[in-house]
């Protein structure tokens, strides 16, 4: 009876042990793709409703997750430091959708950018013209804008500066080979004394609002 009883715990021993490793290896297969801790960190991955947002947990690039839009409709790189505002959001049967983010960079500095797709917008003269007059409105734009073309996109940009220290880019970029569909996209810093010059025309906040206007992609 002694050596049935040795038997019988040394076999469940063994039991566990395999149950045990077994389960290991099923959280390891099972477990979410933000598993690093630099992605961990992310405010992008932190944010519930920001994630849900992003096409993958992984980076795109060093710094950028790619944001896909949820009428479908295109998708653009996103910070790694920003943070969506789910009360911003809105969307109107896919036809319409806006939202404001908050982001942080690693050297510290902070943005903000709003987005506002319009999937009816007409993308002739009188369309852009519309899109260019609603922007100097509303963020005061006193230059012309500036037209690139890139990556079979078209934008156009320009640079306001208000009185109370903030500054940035107004733009409209759309499909070029679509007639309808465009995006207005307004990003804005604060004016920091250890940024010089403390204008849109610093190399760094024009290379952070560039790269995620060419990142756009509209869907066919």
């Amino acid at each position: 009876m002694r050596l049935n009883l040795k038997r019988f715990t040394a076999l469940l021993i063994v039991t566990l042990s395999l149950t045990a490793c077994q389960s290991v290896n099923e959280q390891e297969e099972t477990q979410p793709e933000a598993t690093t801790e630099e992605q961990i960190k992310a405010r992008a991955l932190q944010d519930e409703f920001t994630r849900s947002m992003l096409k993958s947990a992984q980076e795109t690039e060093k710094g950028y997750y790619t944001l896909e839009s949820k009428t479908g409709e295109y998708e653009m790189l996103f910070p790694a430091g920003g943070e969506i505002s789910s009360g911003s959001y809105t969307n109107n049967q896919g036809v319409n959708e806006a939202f404001m983010a908050g982001v942080l960079y690693e050297d510290k500095t902070q943005a903000r950018i709003k987005v506002h797709f319009n999937q009816k917008q007409s993308n002739d003269e009188t369309g852009i013209q519309y899109a260019q007059k609603f922007l100097k409105k509303n963020l005061g734009i006193e230059d012309e804008f500036k037209n690139i073309e890139k990556n079979g996109n078209t934008f156009h940009l320009a640079p306001f500066q208000s009185e109370n220290g903030y500054y940035g880019y107004g733009a409209y970029i759309y499909d070029t080979s679509r007639d309808v569909g465009g995006i207005e996209f307004i990003y804005t810093t604060e004016c920091r004394e250890s940024i010089s010059p403390c204008r849109p025309s610093n190399q760094e906040v024009m290379e952070k609002v560039e790269k995620v206007l060419s990142s756009v992609e509209f869907k066919k």
